[in-house]
């Protein structure tokens, strides 16, 4: 093998790493947003099956501040889109496993910037926690 050859295969090599790269890059973006947040008695995390209009899974993961998951007697899903007056129905979420609920139903009516106010009720105690994103 010559160097015209040595050099053509790192040429290719090279540019499929990059590709690659560029490619992982791509679908991290696109990835299922995830917010996190604190309320006085829970760690409650929402992860959307993407961020786009449509119908979609929402996933929320509700555990104690030790980490521990937590058992909900409701959790819902309310997208609103404050600066536009707008609200999608309320969605609850049905438990999927333990300290999770999911639910399916299409969140987001346009692009723009929504809240997603989660209530969790438990013990006869209600919180809520709003997560903001953007919506293309």
């Amino acid at each position: 093998m010559g160097d015209a050859d040595v050099q053509l295969r790192a040429g290719v090599s090279l540019r499929l790493f990059v590709a690659w790269v560029a490619l992982a890059a791509l679908l991290a973006a696109c990835g299922a947003p995830v917010q996190t947040a604190q309320t006085e008695r829970y760690t409650i995390t929402l992860r959307l099956e993407g961020a786009g209009i449509g119908e979609r899974t929402a996933t929320v993961e509700l555990a104690d501040h030790q980490g521990r998951p937590v058992t909900a007697d409701q959790v819902v899903i309310a997208p609103v889109m404050r600066d536009m007056g707008m609200a999608a129905p309320e969605v609850v979420a049905q438990p999927s496993g333990p300290g999770r609920y999911s639910a399916r139903a299409p969140l987001f009516s346009m692009p723009g910037a929504w809240d997603v106010d989660v209530r969790v009720a438990a013990g006869g105690v209600e919180e809520t926690v709003t997560f903001t994103l953007h919506v293309e």
